[in-house]
């Protein structure tokens, strides 16, 4: 979920973020956020600060999300007051405005992938009856996903097209039953494959 008052700043990260396999909801305002929170499985959100009305982002992830998934706060503000008002929600990361698309992508795979109490879809299975095998050229696209590459730049550093990408994205979702990046990037820091 991203929260961001600004509405083609966020509708630029959500477009960024479906390039890469996630499926984002926008809130523009705390109450809205609040509602697609409560409503659906949200596996990660990235919040402004500063937002319009009396509720800043700070306020929302201690009133809202609770610890209960990871937070990016992605902000233009860098004061030590602003930074230190952040600590007691234990956010995943501090990104300032304007960020990069590749670092922010990088920062929401780690903080999945780190973040093990919620999102592993295997968590009611043994890791080791799991019978997963991934090529060695499917892992090597799996760790480059981990890396927060997007296909053309897998293509590039690997040396094969991006039509090749796609399949073998497809085919590694279809081998590992992980409905979308999240879960793999998870299942791939359980299995050691990261």
């Amino acid at each position: 979920m991203i929260l961001e008052d600004e509405v083609i700043t966020a509708n630029t990260i959500r477009s960024f973020l479906q390039k890469n396999g996630y499926h984002g909801f926008i809130a523009t305002h705390p109450i809205k956020a609040k509602g697609l929170f409560e409503e659906h499985k949200i596996d990660i959100v990235i919040s402004d600060i500063n937002l319009s009305g009396e509720t800043d982002g700070i306020d929302f992830v201690r009133e809202v999300i609770k610890g209960r998934v990871p937070v990016i706060f992605l902000t233009a503000y860098s004061d030590p007051d602003t930074m230190k008002r952040t600590e007691d929600t234990m956010p995943y990361a501090y990104l300032t405005k304007p960020f990069n698309n590749n670092q922010l992508l990088l920062t929401m795979n780690l903080a999945i992938g780190n973040s093990k109490k919620r999102f592993l879809h295997y968590k009611n299975e043994n890791l080791t009856d799991l019978e997963v095998e991934l090529t060695n050229r499917e892992i090597d696209i799996v760790q480059q996903l981990a890396q927060g590459k997007i296909t053309e730049e897998i293509a590039l550093t690997l040396s094969i097209s991006p039509q090749t990408v796609s399949t073998h994205r497809k085919n590694i979702l279809r081998k590992t039953k992980a409905s979308n990046i999240i879960e793999l990037i998870s299942l791939a820091v359980e299995m050691k494959w990261v």
